[in-house]
């Protein structure tokens, strides 16, 4: 009993911490369009939003394209590891076409993000995947919660059409997410039996859309998966992003090397090199 409480004092600080963190912060949050202010509570009560590149309407988009263009053929080459139903982008690739990495730096996305964190981005970057296939429903095609903090964001962008049958982002809604808890677990995958038995699949959200698709979603906050795609492939980017203060901040790598990181960050921002750095940007 005594070992229990000592193990708890911990998360009890930490817990306190955030929340005077985001009591500290909310006057400083940057001002975002009205149309950002849309996606941000959707998030804040859906737990995922879906929008477009068009809508979005970002600078670099055209930058983005062109260079996960160069890149989706050479994603093509590379098969599976043993045990993933998926390939991904290496950090070679990534810095020989950099926008793809640049544009999750984009000011107006990080506004968006730091608006739904309540608190400074950390950036983890992007990784541009390619599920197969290939009838597995291992690794994140199960549903499950992220752990890295208490509330992250992913944007996903679909590089070719996505259907219900081609691997689609699936969620349940934040107000129906039940806690981990509910199924013996704090995290891990959970088969979809258990989960229907929770949650009815009547009630499970599928993202689906054409190439240049968007889907805003804190992994952290909505039971989710990748649907196991039966007809065709998915391409898509995952740029992810949490505070600087992750809740458990050893998950949260980057693809990117030390000395990839400084190479690419050379012409930005300073408040876009501190989410990249967040490490050493942690105090608010």
């Amino acid at each position: 009993m005594l070992n229990t409480l000592i193990k708890k004092v911990p998360q009890a600080l930490s817990e306190l911490t955030y929340k005077s963190d985001l009591a500290k912060y909310v006057d400083r949050l940057p001002a975002i369009l009205p149309g950002d202010r849309q996606i941000v509570e959707g998030l804040q009560q859906e737990g995922t939003v879906i929008t477009s590149l068009t809508d979005l309407d970002i600078p670099s988009t055209s930058t983005l394209l062109n260079a996960a263009g160069h890149i989706a053929p050479e994603l093509l080459k590379i098969p599976p590891k043993k045990n993933r139903a998926y390939s991904r982008a290496d950090s070679t690739l990534l810095m020989q076409y950099p926008g793809l990495f640049l544009w999750g730096l984009e000011e107006r996305l990080l506004s968006i993000i730091e608006n739904y964190l309540g608190l400074p981005v950390a950036y983890h970057g992007v990784s541009f995947r390619r599920d197969v296939a290939d009838g597995s429903q291992a690794g994140t095609r199960q549903w499950h919660i992220d752990i890295e903090d208490r509330r992250m964001a992913k944007i996903i962008v679909y590089f070719n059409q996505v259907g219900e049958n081609n691997g689609p982002y699936e969620y349940i809604p934040k107000s129906l997410t039940p806690p981990p808890n509910v199924f013996k677990r704090n995290y891990g995958f959970v088969p979809d039996d258990v989960v229907e038995k929770a949650v009815p699949s009547s009630n499970w959200r599928s993202c689906t859309g054409g190439a240049g698709t968007v889907v805003f979603t804190d992994t952290c906050s909505v039971f989710h998966r990748g649907r196991m795609p039966t007809e065709s492939e998915r391409l898509a980017m995952f740029f992810t992003y949490t505070s600087r203060k992750p809740k458990n901040p050893e998950t949260c790598k980057s693809i990117l090397s030390q000395d990839e990181l400084l190479t690419i960050s050379k012409s930005l921002s300073d408040r876009q090199k501190q989410c990249i750095f967040w490490k050493e940007f942690s105090n608010l």
